[in-house]
């Protein structure tokens, strides 16, 4: 072996074992994520089920329900689902109102039929009761369990993964043979084909490595995707300095007031329709339809309303995604984002979010992620396995060495 290659396989085990804990939290948490919303109801079936009053009852629109909650508990809804459902209780997060008393919770369940909140909790407090397991596994993906620290140390294993990516590739390429061959890329091709495989009938550390390798190959560029848009979610102040290089654009963010602006002139039904009919217009423009709206948030700082509405740019079962900035004091537009982005970066950028968060393509895909998040925990552990594999075999030569080496005996005087 050469010290080259000798080199990029004593990295790729040192970061294999560095990230073996973090790939499997990773991965074992990732393979319920794609399922959160529905496995955080069935905690609580009792509760989340929403049931009509009466046959045909309609339930209500969801800035009714935000208002009736709102009075209910004091507190105030920054981010408003506009999607209500009709078969479960509909979830908010929620906050203190400005200059109100804290609340002792940041979730409710509300009934869509009654606007009536049926659950309060705080979202990842497993001591809440069983409606937290979900959260919970969703911060402990994440490191946000640990706080600021946990969530830059999960992105540091992310960004180590994504650099390890490239060197586990790089390790199954057969090394160079220096005997002359009639057809050098056939043969370079059927030495590399092994790679993708996993032989009949072995067992124990050959399993291992054929599981090692050829799974890590059949799944590297979505292990990449991963890999990198990890390193986006948890560490941002790393991944987008390296996307604009490649000419991802600024983000936008609303101008702060000088002083929050608590109770808006224009009101959520006003900011909709105002948004919904500027976005039309805008559509004309561009040639995009508008569907419905899906989500309305507030930033008190700024004084906007970012309305997300679905439209014909939204990718496939990934709607909601196209957003308004509008000022809530005049009603005057600010901004509006292309769902998938402006330039190649945007795109790239925004695709490896919507593949990592299973936000496309639909059932298939959730179960795909699932199935990906148990594949990303075997290579962690067979990864482990081949190492103690190794090292046990190491120590073993090491000791069979120890006594073929005849002992020094201490020199006697005459």
């Amino acid at each position: 072996m050469s010290l080259t290659r000798r080199f990029w396989v004593v990295a790729h085990r040192w970061a294999g074992l560095t990230l073996a804990i973090f790939l499997t939290i990773a991965g074992i948490t990732g393979a319920l994520l794609p399922f959160e919303e529905s496995l955080n109801y069935a905690t609580r079936p009792s509760l989340s089920r929403a049931v009509p009053p009466h046959p045909g009852a309609q339930p209500l629109d969801a800035v009714t329900i935000a208002e009736r909650v709102e009075r209910a508990t004091g507190g105030r809804i920054a981010y408003l689902p506009l999607e209500v459902p009709r078969n479960h209780a509909m979830r908010m997060f929620i906050a203190a109102a400005p200059h109100g008393p804290a609340l002792p919770y940041d979730v409710v369940w509300a009934d869509p039929y009654s606007g009536v909140a049926r659950l309060t909790y705080t979202w990842g407090g497993v001591r809440d009761g069983p409606e937290n397991i979900m959260p919970f596994l969703y911060q402990l993906h994440y490191g946000y369990v640990a706080g600021p620290w946990g969530m830059i140390t999960f992105g540091i294993a992310a960004l180590i993964w994504t650099l390890d990516c490239f060197v586990g590739f790089g390790l199954t390429l057969p090394v160079p043979q220096r005997t002359a061959l009639r057809s050098p890329l056939a043969g370079w091709w059927r030495r590399w084909k092994l790679a993708w495989t996993v032989r009949r009938h072995v067992r124990g550390h050959k399993l291992n490595f054929d599981l090692h390798r050829a799974t890590g190959l059949w799944l590297w560029p979505l292990l990449l995707v991963f890999a990198w848009s990890g390193v986006a979610l948890t560490l941002p102040q790393v991944e987008r300095p390296v996307m604009q290089i490649f000419g991802a654009s600024d983000r936008y963010v609303p101008p702060q007031r000088p002083q929050p602006l608590a109770d808006p002139p224009i009101d959520r039904r006003e900011a909709i329709a105002i948004g919904l009919r500027e976005l039309r217009t805008i559509g004309m423009r561009r040639s995009f339809t508008v569907s419905q709206p899906a989500m309305l948030g507030y930033d008190a700082g700024s004084g906007a309303y970012a309305l997300y509405t679905r439209t014909s740019l939204d990718a496939v079962h990934a709607g909601g995604r196209t957003i308004l900035w509008l000022d809530a004091a005049s009603g005057h537009p600010l901004h509006w984002d292309d769902p998938i982005g402006r330039t190649g970066a945007d795109r790239l950028e925004t695709w490896f979010e919507m593949l990592h968060m299973a936000d496309v393509f639909g059932l298939p895909y959730r179960i795909f992620v699932s199935t990906l998040g148990l594949a990303v925990t075997t290579l962690s552990v067979t990864g482990v396995l081949i190492w103690l594999k190794k090292r046990s075999a190491r120590l073993a030569a090491s000791a069979r060495g120890r006594r073929l080496t005849p002992q020094a005996r201490p020199k006697v005087a005459a």
